[in-house]
């Protein structure tokens, strides 16, 4: 199967013609990605020195922090949002040279579907956490945190676990492209892992510092993107004897 990678709007996958980056998208969604940050610049002096990032059931802190690992836990959930932003963004999109038009348009209808609902998601997540902190209101911060990264990786798990072979969403390797069934058993894995590592980062960050929550999220990040990739072709150069 011959393929290149470039993105196509609508309007040229209608023509059957090729063409570059849908750049008001791409503003949107990267107006997503910058905007809780840059509402956190323009409330930074509003926000209290000490912050109080764990309670007791009866209400009681437990644990405090200063402005800077906030900081922290804000630049986390950025770094969680610009990575999943990269990944979508640059890792090629092959597309079939044959492929009817009408299924190359509903293609690049889901995979901007699924990118704007996982930045609308941790946009206003993260805005939120943000807001209550500035209003006094951080019950439980540090976890609310892991759980709703942790959440948002296991939902990518699920989509993952039934998707469909197309070639502009999912574990897109050489492959998994040229074979149906290791896309199955790859999104399988795929699924799965993100499933499970979700679900690990949620009962982690019951337990963990923000500092050793985030380096687990980041080995947690390399692993997942890595794993995949290595499974599918090892899938590959096994059923080629």
């Amino acid at each position: 199967m011959k393929t290149e990678p470039f993105y196509l709007a609508d309007d040229a996958i209608k023509s059957g013609e090729k063409k570059q980056t849908d750049y008001v998208k791409e503003v949107l969604l990267l107006a997503l990605l910058i905007a809780p940050m840059a509402y956190l610049g323009i409330i930074w002096n509003r926000l209290p020195e000490i912050i109080p990032t764990n309670f007791h059931l009866n209400g009681v802190a437990d644990r405090v922090g200063d402005k800077r690992e906030f900081l922290l836990l804000m630049i986390f959930l950025f770094f969680t949002n610009a990575l999943l932003y990269f990944l979508f963004r640059y890792i090629p999109k092959p597309v079939e040279e044959n492929e009817p038009p009408k299924e190359n348009a509903e293609h690049i209808r889901a995979y901007y579907r699924i990118r704007f609902r996982i930045h609308i998601y941790l946009a206003v997540f993260t805005t939120i956490i943000i807001y209550l902190v500035s209003a006094g209101k951080e019950i439980f911060l540090e976890k609310w945190v892991f759980i709703g990264v942790g959440m948002l990786i296991s939902g990518i798990g699920l989509f993952l676990w039934h998707l469909k072979p197309n070639n502009f969403v999912g574990v897109r390797t050489p492959w998994t492209l040229q074979d149906d069934r290791i896309w199955k058993e790859t999104h399988d894995m795929a699924g799965k892992l993100w499933l499970f590592a979700g679900i690990g980062i949620i009962i982690a960050g019951m337990f963990l510092t923000v500092l050793s929550g985030v380096f687990l999220f980041m080995f947690a990040a390399g692993l997942l993107a890595a794993l995949p990739y290595v499974y599918s072709y090892r899938l590959f150069y096994k059923t080629r004897g």
